[in-house]
């Protein structure tokens, strides 16, 4: 139990439960065969900005103590969580130790000494194409698994796949940054969004937003589906399916 005032104010999930329990027991759908049930977990400004401080810095910040206690809900609910390596790249990611965690990169440029390898190597995952350097492969190999993809850049559905069949990853959690979120959403590859509205203005055109790249066709759109909204003062808990 939580002593946070999570207040209700909309939910028609399947996953109706107490305030002070939000999140805490998620029923997702099964899976697609051919990948997991991926649900993306992001906090941002009301201007959609996910970074408070500096471009290519963390999402300190953004969200409150009751994000944070949401957020790691969240991670205990799946069977493995997905970021970007620029989101590796911006600081610290701390997961819990039976999670496993996977970083896709193209470039394999990775802090190798980052807390997401060393409390667990085994539960530590790099997904990068088999282009990649021998030199970089090696160093990687080191200190966790290693997944090559034939495709150059990685092709996000092969790696989904290997991921669900060859693994048995069948819920994942998608922590961003931007790009990765738009890789899958363009794609069709996310189930849920779960996104924390902080109420908070940022400004600035450099900073990233929930979703980047380089967008959906003149007049095409992602449509998203409302499912529940809570809130612990004025920040905003909301739940979407897509589609």
């Amino acid at each position: 139990m939580t002593s946070m005032p999570i207040e209700i104010l909309l939910d028609i999930s399947s996953t109706n439960t107490e305030p002070s329990e939000l999140y805490s027991h998620l029923i997702f759908p099964a899976p697609p065969p051919d990948r997991p049930y991926i649900y993306i977990n992001m906090a941002a400004t009301v201007d959609g900005k996910i970074v408070v401080g500096k471009k290519g810095g963390t999402a300190a910040g953004v969200g409150s103590a009751t994000d944070q206690l949401l957020f790691r809900r969240l991670q205990k609910c799946a069977h493995g969580a997905l970021i970007g390596s620029g989101t590796l790249r911006a600081g610290t990611v701390i997961y819990p130790p039976e999670l496993a965690r996977f970083v896709v990169t193209n470039s394999g440029e990775l802090p190798l000494t980052n807390r997401f390898f060393t409390d667990a190597p085994e539960k530590a995952y790099v997904i990068a194409p088999s282009s990649l350097n021998a030199d970089s492969q090696k160093k990687i190999q080191e200190v966790c698994n290693l997944i090559l993809q034939h495709s150059d850049p990685v092709d996000l559905k092969d790696a989904l796949a290997y991921l669900r069949c060859e693994l048995g990853i069948s819920t994942l959690l998608c922590e961003g940054g931007s790009e990765l979120n738009s890789h899958i959403v363009q794609n069709g590859l996310a189930d849920e969004l779960f996104l924390t509205l902080s109420p908070k203005i940022k400004g600035g055109s450099q900073l990233p937003t929930i979703v980047g790249g380089k967008g959906f066709s003149p007049d095409v759109t992602s449509p998203l589906k409302l499912q529940s909204i809570y809130h612990d003062g004025d920040e905003l808990y909301l739940r979407y399916l897509f589609g």
